[in-house]
């Protein structure tokens, strides 16, 4: 039975890594971050095609309490973009909140405890 936490994010890419930041910055520290894989990143951690690459440009394309002046092009590459994630992920004190092997199966709000159950099953690391 996993604990109970004052916010469940789901999922590690830029939403979920933004979300626990701005969430730890503003005070808010009983969080966790539930991630079905073994490394964060989302489709920056999916997507590793050959040419994979923003089509944003990069300075509008990260975090605004997280700016990256040193991006390497106007549209940097997927290892980069996931670079970054990972470095903000440790510099805003998230990596340590993150469940890796966690799926989520099932949440249900439960309206006697005003909360919602968080159903995961593990699971197996891919080698």
């Amino acid at each position: 039975m996993m604990p109970d936490f004052s916010v469940a994010i789901i999922g590690t890419g830029f939403a979920g890594i933004g979300m626990a930041a701005r969430l730890k910055r503003a005070g808010v520290h009983d969080i966790v971050l539930l991630e079905r894989a073994e490394a964060l990143g989302g489709t920056w951690r999916d997507n590793s095609y050959p040419g994979a690459a923003c089509d944003v440009p990069s300075h509008l394309y990260c975090f605004s309490f997280a700016p990256n002046p040193g991006w390497s092009r106007s549209f940097s590459p997927q290892p980069e973009i996931w670079d970054y994630l990972r470095q903000v992920a440790t510099d805003e004190g998230v990596s340590g909140h993150i469940r890796f092997g966690q799926e989520v199966t099932a949440a249900r709000w439960d309206p006697a405890g005003s909360l919602w159950r968080i159903q995961t099953r593990a699971r197996a690391a891919r080698r």
